[in-house]
């Protein structure tokens, strides 16, 4: 028995649904943070989040002062 294409919205419907709900869920932050914690083989993910971030803000500034010339006269002409 195939199905058919109210079946096919109706399990879409009900998928998007538990997947909504099991994301606002606290449960599905604990998995995020043990996967991450598991992944960087440590508790302290705060100081690690903290370096990293710092290093690719400073990247993107590096990026974009290495790349003045390219972006700086587009905004110079914005008025």
């Amino acid at each position: 028995m195939a199905l058919t294409d109210q079946d096919k919205r109706e399990i879409e419907n009900i998928t998007k649904k538990e997947i909504r709900d099991f994301m606002n869920s606290s449960n599905a932050t604990k998995i995020v943070v043990k996967m991450i914690q598991a992944e960087l083989g440590t508790k302290k993910v705060d100081d690690k989040i903290i370096d990293l971030s710092t290093k690719v803000v400073v990247e993107l500034f590096k990026t974009l002062w290495q790349r003045k010339s390219f972006w700086e006269g587009a905004l110079k002409t914005v008025k």
